[in-house]
């Protein structure tokens, strides 16, 4: 009778230590392509590709799955530098402050052909720069694209717990300080956006998909309604998209 109790016992003894040595469960992967009801910026470093699919290790640890379509536009990255910012120039910065005290945490050259892209003063959340860095979400932000009317020397004010992004077209002089104040004009208004020194300065290059890669480090934007990218910018040479 024991002997029939011993293997009556081994089924259950076998699916203990099958529980035991089990994998451990993966993280679930994020989809953020079903048609979202408004617009959904993934930033991080790519972990895989598979067919049209893009993965990414997001700058707060959760894995998303991204698309990209026939109609995905991509860019390059790649560093900058105010002494390349020229007079009728259009660009896109993000901030933090106030209206009245706006001051750059990055600056966006653009290429000729996204000229006007995104014109206008609307919301935005925590910048590629802010976020790779582990910092915390803003309390609000905005995105501002818009026309650099001019150039004047760096004020410095304080900073508060805001986010902004300023896009337009430059004309100007340069500050002694090494820094500048812009002032970006939009349809319906303008804004004066202090860009401090040291500020990450880069643009964007067009390129192609095939320039996608596991380990680039991206920023994705999924327009609202959309199931894929409409826009993909790749930082090169191992450059933060800090937008």
């Amino acid at each position: 009778m024991t002997a029939i109790r011993n293997l009556a016992l081994i089924p259950a003894v076998l699916a203990m230590l099958g529980a035991c040595s089990a994998p451990e469960p993966t993280p679930p992967v994020e989809e953020a392509t079903v048609a979202a009801p408004s617009t959904v910026r993934v930033r991080g470093t790519v972990q895989s590709l598979a067919g049209d699919t893009m993965t990414v290790q997001t700058w707060d640890g959760r894995t998303v799955s991204v698309p990209v379509g026939a109609d995905t536009r991509f860019v390059w990255v790649v560093s900058s530098s105010l002494s390349t910012l020229k007079d009728g120039d259009f660009v896109g910065t993000a901030t933090t402050g106030p209206k009245t005290a706006l001051r750059a945490v990055e600056l966006v050259i653009f290429p000729e052909s996204m000229r006007g892209a995104g014109e206008g003063h609307y919301a935005w959340d925590t910048p590629g720069v802010v976020a790779a860095k582990g910092g915390a979400p803003a309390a609000s932000s905005a995105m501002t694209n818009g026309t650099v009317a001019s150039q004047s020397a760096m004020t410095n004010g304080a900073v508060e717990s805001q986010s902004m992004m300023t896009n337009g077209t430059v004309a100007g002089s340069e500050s002694s300080s090494g820094g500048r104040t812009l002032t970006i004009a939009y349809e319906g208004g303008t804004a004066d956006v202090t860009i401090p020194e040291g500020t990450p300065i880069v643009r964007f290059e067009p390129t192609e998909r095939p320039s996608l890669a596991v380990g680039q480090k991206v920023y994705a934007v999924i327009p609202a309604g959309a199931t894929t990218a409409g826009f993909l910018a790749m930082g090169k040479d191992g450059v933060v998209p800090p937008m």
